[in-house]
């Protein structure tokens, strides 16, 4: 029975130490959690059956605790948002446990079994952790949110189908919903600018580390404008500060096309 518990006790110190993490890229949350064997458990489907269980409850908790550390905003995270209501954080527990298993569990000799699981930032996590945003546009679409600009930008070269901000040299910190200012403090992207729906499903802000990426991705593909970003803005440094020239080009084009409404904006970062 010591040995029992004291593997018990490491497998628990481990999952302890484990944290999720954010693929902003793909926009998922994963995490890994490690459970021990009930070593009173009368065969070993069983014990299997319960360290499953038991690794799951701990990527729940990993995957509560990262979702915690989110930015939703250049100045609130989502432990802050979660705070604020016993629904809110009954709501958002329940969508973690919504989770995708990443592949097979991994069985250990001693019995404990290790599980990778995800989930996504968007959809249902986004529409919760973004209820108190005022969007411009909450007309439903009638079907899912998808990019289907570009089909018009192959016969119309001169039609910009997006907008990849370049912060690969500030400080950038992803967020749910983060805005863009010109130099001169005026709000030019934000909330108030687009459709809840596409920032709903597919976020308000796309993430990559390559423009050569980004100039390729469905997001903003075929023509998308391309400007710098000048520096990064609030406590969570979620913000961007673009030049005055650039905003004024591209509140100009905004003003004829959709591609702010549509969420079509994609950020380079480190």
């Amino acid at each position: 029975m010591k040995k029992v518990s004291l593997i018990s006790f490491l497998v628990l110190m481990i999952t302890l130490l484990a944290q999720g993490e954010i693929d902003w890229e793909r926009r998922v949350i994963s995490a890994t959690g490690i459970g021990a064997p009930n070593p009173n458990a009368p065969n070993m489907a069983v014990k299997r059956a319960g360290a499953i269980n038991a690794a799951k409850m701990y990527a729940i908790r990993d995957l509560m605790a990262t979702i915690k550390g989110m930015y939703l905003s250049s100045e609130q995270t989502a432990e802050n948002y979660m705070m604020t209501s016993d629904v809110v954080k009954t709501q958002t527990e329940g969508i973690a446990r919504a989770f995708q298993m990443v592949g097979e569990p991994q069985y250990f000799e001693d019995g404990s079994v290790q599980v990778t699981v995800e989930m996504s930032v968007d959809g249902k996590l986004s529409d919760l952790m973004m209820k108190n945003e005022t969007f411009g546009d909450t007309t439903p679409l009638v079907e899912p949110a998808t990019y289907k600009l570009s089909e018009v930008a192959a016969s119309q070269p001169e039609v910009y189908t997006g907008l990849i901000i370049d912060c690969s040299a500030i400080e950038l910190r992803p967020a749910l919903s983060p805005k863009v200012y010109n130099q001169s403090g005026k709000e030019i992207y934000g909330s108030a600018n687009v459709n809840k729906d596409f920032a709903v499903q597919q976020g308000m802000l796309g993430y990559l580390k390559n423009i050569d990426s980004a100039k390729a991705n469905s997001r903003v593909t075929n023509n998308p404008f391309v400007v710098k970003a000048v520096s990064a803005k609030g406590t969570n440094k979620a913000d961007i500060i673009i030049s005055d020239a650039d905003a004024a080009k591209i509140e100009e084009m905004a003003a004829k096309l959709n591609f702010l409404r549509e969420c079509r904006v994609i950020a380079i970062i480190k």
